[in-house]
């Protein structure tokens, strides 16, 4: 398989060559300003925007290709003033909101906010940046990019004042933030609304368990929640960061997670792995035997003597 910048490469070559076949559409300027954002060349990528909008003004994809330049630029006023200019577009339709959301939650993770802070030349530029964010929550509370820009901000500095309680809740249930942010979120809000901990929606919106969650009780509401959604690829995920700690949920999870399995027909070795931590702690049921039966049945198990004869023992085989 190619390596990544061979693949970068050849798509920039592609559009470049859509460009050349169609310069009077914007998606092939578009495109390629993707390709060289992806390629950490903003600069580029801002021109090739510009183009597209030239071309078609209100151009969404372009409009939100600027609003990341500008976050990657570490321009998060201007950012910030971009989404309120462009408001009615990037409400429009939902998909383009959880974009925005997406991207600027994105710098809460990695180094972002250690060289953002490392860039500033002085405490009063910084202010003057915090300051002007503020200004404009004071204004208009609907503008997702300042608001998770704050609440960030408040996070990364350990403020639990009114303002970020505030900041904290407008953001915890916005679609697209990363898992990481969102749990941070979580659990800040918990000192103050432990209710937060049992609430459906803002667990349903994880991706899957978030770092440092897996042996906490929400890393099993997280994941009761993915199965009552019927959301295989949360659930299978959710079981990875378990497995990838060495843990499993708790009994009663994993028996929520069997009878998924047996109703979706899912016969893996993870079923397996959890009937048999099940009757390690004495769990044992119908369910489980017909399961354990099932899974030999398909030949996903071959060997159970010990466990076959535990549920000789109470009667289910």
């Amino acid at each position: 398989m190619p390596d990544k910048k061979l693949q970068l490469d050849i798509r920039i070559i592609k559009f470049q060559d859509l460009i050349g076949r169609k310069p009077d559409k914007p998606f092939g300027y578009y495109g390629l300003g993707v390709q060289y954002m992806l390629s950490g060349k903003p600069n580029m990528a801002d021109k090739l925007f510009t183009q597209a909008l030239n071309i078609k003004p209100g151009y969404m994809p372009a409009i939100l290709g600027k609003l990341e330049v500008l976050l990657a630029e570490k321009k998060l006023v201007s950012a910030a003033r971009l989404y309120q200019k462009n408001r009615d577009l990037f409400s429009g339709k939902k998909i383009y909101k959880t974009r925005v959301q997406r991207i600027t939650g994105s710098l809460y993770s990695g180094k972002f906010f250690y060289y953002y802070l490392k860039s500033i030349r002085s405490v009063f530029v910084f202010n003057e940046t915090i300051g002007a964010l503020q200004r404009m929550f004071n204004a208009d509370r609907g503008n997702p990019v300042v608001n998770l820009l704050l609440a960030m901000f408040f996070l990364k500095e350990h403020k639990e004042n009114e303002r970020a309680f505030i900041l904290y809740n407008l953001c915890v249930n916005m679609e697209g933030v990363p898992d990481k942010l969102r749990w941070d979120l979580v659990k800040v809000l918990a000192k103050d609304n432990p209710d937060i901990l049992i609430d459906e929606k803002t667990a349903a919106l994880f991706t899957t368990i978030p770092e440092g969650a897996v042996g906490e009780p929400y890393a099993n509401f997280i994941l009761k929640q993915f199965i009552l959604l019927k959301d295989t690829d949360k659930i299978n995920q959710a079981f990875a960061e378990f497995q990838k700690n060495h843990s499993f949920p708790d009994p009663k999870t994993m028996w929520q997670y069997i009878e998924f399995c047996r109703e979706n027909d899912i016969w893996d070795s993870t079923v397996f792995a959890c009937c048999q931590k099940l009757i390690d702690y004495g769990w044992i049921d119908r369910t489980i035997a017909e399961t354990i039966v099932g899974l030999k049945n398909r030949k996903i198990i071959e060997y159970t003597r010990g466990m076959d004869k535990i549920l000789s023992l109470y009667g289910y085989i």
